[in-house]
């Protein structure tokens, strides 16, 4: 069974991989090729298989997500301190990704290389506050309706006055519902519900089983899903290239940020985090980031952290890490582990601020930054799912946000990488709160205990 397993893997990888690069070959074979420009319905069509696939990963965040939650945080007063530690943990790459962050902007600065190019806009606006978007979060996480937060964001809206010269803080204050699931809201009563669950001893059982097999049948659904990543990761790549009008352009002109974003990518993944996990348990990380092949194909070619959450779990497992840590951590760390995106906001929106040059206080930059991280955790883990967090940040502090066009354009091609930053992250994290638990076999059920210490 488990070599079955085993090719059945190797199988997905090959065929993601194959799946990826047939989808780039083809993208620029049409680019190159074709007389005339592909409409925006012709691409429409050519993206059809891919985005099936990608409503179906949405479908089945909601119950695979709070699920997964309710039945891992059932016994989490019996089984430690797993949600503390993994929120220092997240608390600690957090800080980690903002000093990055400021560091590179900073040294390289990015923005002041293509300042005196003909793309800076210069219109400037403001329609939000710091502190609203940051309330706003806290708004989310407590939803006043759980139904609603199914469908829909809460976000401050204020209303601009005809007389203009009124100050921002003066403007009429009101909200609107913001179509799409409000995530953050949903794992925090997920949080609360399991642990309620857990408290009320023998009576929460028949809670218990249900969340766990809903559990265990949504990850079989994914699993399923998964399967189909190869063909819809040809088609979504393929369309997102012939998206872009001028591929070359964009390469050449935000070559310099590109070359920031990957630099911060690859730092925080294979430096930092590593040191992290070498410092905390005194072993090599790779060991465990050179076995999440199938969750580093399929982040690539859906770009979606929800779309990973199965295939984690199975190389954690796999790996050793017991079930109870794996489907506790994997599935909040795709919700509040968020450092690629942190990361990418935070360069990007001080790119963009250099771009129109803006002199901002290192206290300033930090405090921006600090902004773009709070933002992102509020953010579900799906496709270019940044960029909207982006233009958020930029309002709250008065930057004009018309060049995050610019950033657009290559974001389909970033976020493949930082949601792979994101999966890194969980993994190691993960393995460092299974290394503390360790030598206390009463955290473990003793199935658990055998597959860990014999791996």
């Amino acid at each position: 069974m488990n070599i079955t397993k085993k090719i059945l893997r190797q199988k997905l990888i090959l065929g993601t991989v194959i799946g990826v690069c047939t989808g780039i070959s083809i993208g620029f074979i049409l680019k190159t090729f074709t007389s005339q420009p592909w409409s925006k319905r012709d691409i429409m069509y050519l993206k059809f298989p891919g985005e099936l696939f990608m409503r179906l990963i949405n479908c089945l965040i909601l119950p695979l997500v709070t699920s997964s939650i309710v039945s891992a945080t059932c016994n989490l007063k019996k089984s430690g301190h797993i949600g503390t530690m993994a929120l220092y943990y997240y608390m600690t790459t957090t800080f980690l990704g903002i000093i990055l962050s400021v560091t590179l902007v900073q040294t390289i600065k990015p923005g002041d290389l293509l300042k005196n190019e003909n793309i800076v806009s210069q219109n400037t606006t403001k329609s939000f506050i710091t502190l609203d978007t940051i309330l706003d979060l806290f708004r989310n996480l407590m939803p006043e309706n759980i139904v609603n937060a199914c469908l829909f964001q809460y976000q401050t809206v204020l209303e601009k006055p005809k007389n203009e010269t009124v100050p921002i803080d003066e403007w009429k204050i009101d909200h609107t519902n913001v179509a799409g699931t409000n995530v953050l809201g949903l794992v925090f009563f997920s949080l609360i519900l399991g642990l309620a669950i857990g408290d009320i001893d023998a009576r929460g059982e028949p809670l218990i089983n249900f969340f766990r097999s809903l559990s265990d049948a949504m990850m079989k659904i994914m699993s399923w899903a998964i399967m189909l990543v190869p063909m819809s990761a040809l088609f979504l790549i393929c369309a997102k290239i012939l998206e872009i009008e001028d591929f070359n352009g964009v390469i050449k002109r935000l070559g310099i940020y590109i070359l920031t974003v990957f630099s911060g990518l690859l730092i925080q993944g294979l430096l930092l985090l590593p040191l992290l996990y070498f410092i905390c348990t005194r072993q090599s990380p790779y060991n465990i980031i050179t076995k999440l092949g199938p969750a580093f194909v399929t982040a690539f070619g859906t770009s979606s952290s929800t779309a990973t959450v199965p295939v984690t779990i199975s190389c954690l497992e796999h790996i050793g890490i017991p079930s109870k840590i794996s489907r506790f951590i994997v599935p909040i760390g795709a919700t509040i582990n968020m450092d690629g995106i942190a990361l990418y906001e935070s360069v990007g929106a001080i790119f963009i601020i250099q771009l129109h040059g803006l002199q901002f206080s290192l206290f300033k930059i930090i405090i921006i930054c600090i902004t773009c991280t709070v933002s992102c955790i509020g953010a579900a883990g799906l496709p270019s799912g940044g960029y909207v967090m982006l233009i958020m940040v930029l309002n709250s502090v008065g930057v004009p946000v018309e060049d995050v066009s610019l950033i657009i354009a290559i974001d389909w091609f970033v976020d493949r990488f930082r949601t792979t930053l994101n999966i890194v992250a969980d993994a190691l994290g993960a393995g460092i709160i299974a290394h503390y638990y360790k030598k206390n076999k009463q955290y473990f059920i003793p199935e658990e205990i055998e597959l860990y210490t014999s791996s």
